[in-house]
This record gives structure tokens, sequence and C-alpha cells, in this order.
């Protein structure tokens, strides 16, 4: 493949670049359990737990893949980090089981291919690294 990848769902590869489509925020997560008695406590702590905004135009075939896409349960999301090692085709992707969440459509020009249309929404972390 000749094009850099930035984000990808599932197979779909999407239109976006870093700064223009798409933002990856990386924080830390905590998590505390108590056991039913509530004597125990764990708190765990993960560093670096992804959040994608991402924004982008495409054509009505991008989006009724991206109607699909935001019904199911997990995707697998892989983004570009810098620090990655490249793969075979020079791309360096992170992989990440994600949700989608916040997903908004409009539709910014009505043309003869049924429309330019704007899409946006979150992506949310759900496991560690795959």
């Amino acid at each position: 493949m000749s094009d850099k990848i930035y984000l990808q769902v599932d197979d779909v590869v999407l239109p976006v670049e870093p700064k223009r489509g798409y933002t990856v925020n990386l924080s830390d997560s905590e998590l505390v359990s108590e056991t039913e008695a509530g004597t125990h406590r764990r708190t765990v702590y993960r560093n670096g737990v992804p959040s994608i905004a991402v924004k982008f135009w495409c054509d009505l075939e991008m989006l009724q893949q991206m109607r699909t896409l935001k019904n199911k349960v997990s995707v697998l999301v892989k983004y570009f980090d810098p620090l990655e090692y490249p793969d075979a085709d020079g791309n360096r992707l992170v992989k990440n089981l994600m949700y989608i969440t916040d997903y908004k459509e409009d539709m910014l020009a009505d043309t003869d291919e049924l429309g330019i249309w704007s899409v946006s929404f979150d992506l949310e972390d759900l496991s560690d690294n795959v």
C-alpha cells in the first residue's frame, strides 16, 4: 500500500491525518474494586489509555461502512504512533480494542453521487494493547 495509514477501524482505512482529522489522547486510568464485604480495595493504574476523537468528510460508500461500524459492540482500531516500529508496509500502527461513542453525521453538500458527508465520533479504549 503506497498511502500512509493513520487510522484504521476494523478493515476500514479512514481518510484522516493527524491534527486534521483525528486526535489521540493518552491518559491515565484508575480502577477501584472492593470485595462483597468491602474489606479489600485494589486500585489498578493504566498509563497511556487511548481516546481518539475523529472527524472527516466522506462519500456515501464510506458513510454506509461507518454506519455498520457504529453498531458494533467493539472494533479493532489501529492508529499511528511515531514511536512504534514500522510494519512490512512502513506503517507505525498501535492496535487497541475500542468502541465508538458520540457518532454524528451531517450532509455537507448534495451531489449526483448522493452527497458529501461529515462524520465525527470518539473511540474509547476497551482493553490493553492487543
